[in-house]
């Protein structure tokens, strides 16, 4: 097993942004999806609509990418009577720090990245012009590959949160209502999206942690089993292709704590780190690193953020085709399998946490000439809006 240490979190620019509503779905058979807009949030004075889909056709590429997700259970920043509010603000002291810390001990971030806190109860949230922008933005990229003959696909990583929200600290947990990946989903009509989020919930037990109690990343393990959800979802948006694998695994170990807060002084719960122990070995990789150096890694090592820009390449690659892969630290779980899958692939940072700097999809794809180009976005991102007019 190889496995590195996940790149941490980097603190943002000081720029309040929001996200738009990302619209996306799969090939035209994806579901209809209604916005009912709710109220105003007292506080946040945002305009927020709330996420309602009829479920996918059964045996549908739609039914496999989006796996409904139940609804919360209540709207508490829509009620229009600033209740919630209060209650957030009766812990700003807390919510100050940079990290908040649930009852059993597992960390996260608080509003000091990406208003992630804030994003984790749908206190922040995305208006209707925001979600505009991000259809037509991720409609644009689709279309301008498509006509280039390009295959493409946008997996969506959950925040731990997403996946683990009962381990939010007590008090915030009436106030979880619906979030901006909720929205994001909803408003899906036709772009190739893969949400992971209802796969990675059935999977939770007590004996593995697909998400690190002490890391805002999910864990090796977590990445795979994210994996067996995402390869069915792609190999039905494109059943003329060669399929995505799922490589067969025995089980699970531990490998170590990522603390990912050890630098502000807050104690881990202890080893969680979980990797997927394979049954047959996954082909070695040669990587080009951004230096320009060239190794032969086993296929279970994972690329790493803070080794980006790569490239790899392996002897047999399950499609036979090559891919640009636009990603951030959340990609790294996943990278063993896009070695395997494609060849050469090459790995690039996004960058989603600033207008100026989005990537440039039109000039990656003419620089390498992919035959497909994959796009995985961390959830906690969605709340960085692209530029009015942003396109392929």
């Amino acid at each position: 097993m190889t496995a590195d240490a996940p790149t941490g979190a980097q603190r943002p620019r000081r720029l309040r942004t929001r996200v738009p509503y990302v619209t996306l779905a799969l090939l035209g058979l994806a579901s209809v999806a209604a916005l009912v807009l709710g109220g105003v949030t007292t506080a946040r004075q945002n305009e927020h609509a709330v996420p309602t889909a009829t479920p996918p056709e059964a045996g549908s590429a739609a039914a496999l990418c989006r796996q409904p997700v139940q609804k919360p259970a209540q709207e508490p920043w829509l009620a229009g009577d600033g209740s919630a509010e209060q209650v957030w603000q009766q812990h700003a002291d807390e919510v100050a720090q940079p990290y908040i810390i649930g009852p059993n001990g597992w960390i996260f971030w608080s509003d000091y990245i990406e208003q992630y806190a804030s994003q984790a109860v749908g206190r922040d949230t995305l208006s209707e012009s925001e979600i505009a922008r991000w259809v037509d933005y991720y409609g644009s990229i689709r279309d301008g590959l498509a006509a280039q003959g390009v295959e493409f696909y946008i997996v969506v990583t959950p925040s731990t949160s997403s996946i683990y929200p009962e381990e939010l600290p007590s008090w915030m947990q009436p106030l979880r209502g619906s979030t901006i990946l909720d929205q994001f989903m909803a408003a899906s009509t036709d772009l190739p999206v893969v949400d992971l989020r209802q796969p990675l919930i059935d999977a939770k037990t007590p004996d593995v942690n697909l998400f690190s109690w002490s890391n805002s990343h999910w864990t090796d393990y977590g990445g795979y089993v994210g994996w067996s959800a995402l390869a069915p979802c792609v190999n039905a948006m494109f059943p003329d292709s060669p399929p995505l694998r799922v490589p067969a695994v025995s089980g699970h170990e531990v490998i170590g704590d990522f603390n990912e807060w050890a630098s502000f002084g807050v104690t881990s719960p202890g080893a969680d780190w979980s990797v997927p122990v394979f049954s047959d070995p996954l082909q070695e990789v040669t990587v080009t690193d951004k230096d320009g150096a060239t190794s032969t890694v086993p296929g279970s090592s994972v690329m790493d953020a803070s080794k980006l820009p790569l490239s790899t390449t392996v002897p047999e690659p399950w499609t036979g085709k090559s891919a640009l892969i636009v990603r951030d630290s959340m990609g790294g779980a996943l990278s063993p399998y896009w070695d395997q899958a494609y060849s050469p692939t090459w790995q690039v940072s996004h960058a989603y946490t600033g207008f100026a700097d989005f990537p440039k999809y039109r000039e990656l794809v003419a620089q390498y000439k992919p035959n497909v180009v994959v796009l995985q976005l961390a959830e906690r991102h969605l709340i960085n809006t692209p530029p009015p007019g942003a396109s392929y």
